[in-house]
């Protein structure tokens, strides 16, 4: 694997990053064109789990791929489609550095060999990823990086959701919603090309922050959130006001989602629209992150910004400007992205496109 501190350079200036190359597979489907679904009502690709037996569990659905072959597989495929995306032959994608991020690295062992990093931070993993790449890439470290982030629903974290009830009962991930039950799980598997110059999209800011409350809940001001948003446009050099579009962590939790909306409220002196793409597709664990960019990229350039599926009552606690019932054209071309994971762990991605 190169160095990645090879071709620094004294004096060399800050540079963009951008996502050059891009490969996605949900439950949505494969490709960008299938994840534009997401957008309009009634996208949901919840249904009965067929890959392995649900019988003893009270809840037996999910969004599930039903052609996705094996993890490692599927997240290989990922990344030689992402760098064929990006214009990367067969020597440069084997010279550039993979960061993955995965729940288990003995799942995509093959790939896990070649890695020159491996995240396993629950549902900040591959958010984590894009934030180091960026930075490595953005202050002359590397010229370009592969991050790739994949998760399969599978038998062993289903029961451990479904155990800890935090599955959604009525088969609906309601975010934001008052009535809001629960998550449902969602396969995902993305790889994106992060490189220097123009591309499709640019990362032109992350952010990353702790609030340490409590082993699972988020802190209810939303501190760490907020703090994580803020360091962000600070990177950007950028006002909240740019932000037209946020795809919020929302995962139709009780708790969450009320942090969520107190973090969002206290950066943005303004109404910004807000959805959560996790309720069309699901929670894909680690590869949340990576997939959830991926959608608000699509999203932005689409000019076409998705509803908050499942939304049914409006929740004195979440005051947010939700897309609802429709989708609702971009009118900016700057998106944030974010996500939290047990433990306080707390990130932002600040995309332009469109």
């Amino acid at each position: 694997m190169p160095d990645l501190s090879a071709g620094l350079s004294a004096g060399l200036s800050a540079g963009k990053v951008s996502i050059t190359g891009l490969s996605v597979l949900s439950a949505l489907g494969r490709g960008a064109e299938a994840q534009l679904a997401a957008a309009l009502p009634g996208a949901a690709a919840f249904g009965e789990i067929r890959r392995f037996d649900t019988s003893n569990r009270r809840v037996t659905r999910a969004a599930t791929a039903l052609d996705a072959r094996s993890l490692e597989e599927e997240m290989l495929d990922a990344v030689i489609t992402a760098c064929a995306d990006g214009g990367l032959t067969p020597a440069e994608r084997a010279m550039t550095p993979l960061f993955l991020a995965v729940h288990d690295r003995a799942g995509v062992r093959g790939l896990a060999t070649r890695a020159a990093k491996i995240y396993t931070s629950a549902c900040v993993s591959a958010s984590t990823a894009v934030a180091d790449a960026a930075a490595l890439i953005r202050h002359g470290y590397a010229d370009r990086i592969v991050v790739a982030a994949g998760y399969l629903v599978e038998a062993d974290q289903f029961a451990l959701f479904d155990a800890g009830r935090a599955l959604s009962d009525d088969s609906t991930v309601r975010p934001f919603s008052l009535d809001r039950r629960g998550l449902l799980l969602g396969d995902g598997v993305v790889a994106v090309v992060l490189q220097r110059g123009e591309g499709q999209a640019e990362i032109v800011g992350w952010g990353r922050a702790g609030d340490a409350y409590h082993p699972c809940r988020p802190a209810p001001d939303g501190q760490g959130l907020a703090a994580a948003i803020e360091a962000a446009l600070r990177k950007a050099e950028l006002p909240p006001d740019v932000v037209g579009y946020i795809n919020a962590n929302a995962t139709g939790t009780a708790f969450s989602d009320a942090s969520e909306a107190a973090a969002i409220r206290a950066v943005f002196p303004t109404a910004v629209p807000v959805s959560s793409t996790k309720s069309v597709h699901g929670h894909a664990l680690e590869a949340s992150g990576l997939l959830e960019l991926v959608m608000t990229v699509l999203a932005l350039r689409a000019g076409k910004l998705p509803v908050n599926a499942g939304f049914t009552t409006e929740d004195p606690a979440c005051p947010l400007d939700l897309i609802l019932d429709a989708p609702r054209p971009a009118t900016a071309q700057y998106g944030l992205t974010l996500n939290a994971a047990f433990g306080g762990a707390n990130t932002a991605l600040l995309v332009r496109a469109g």
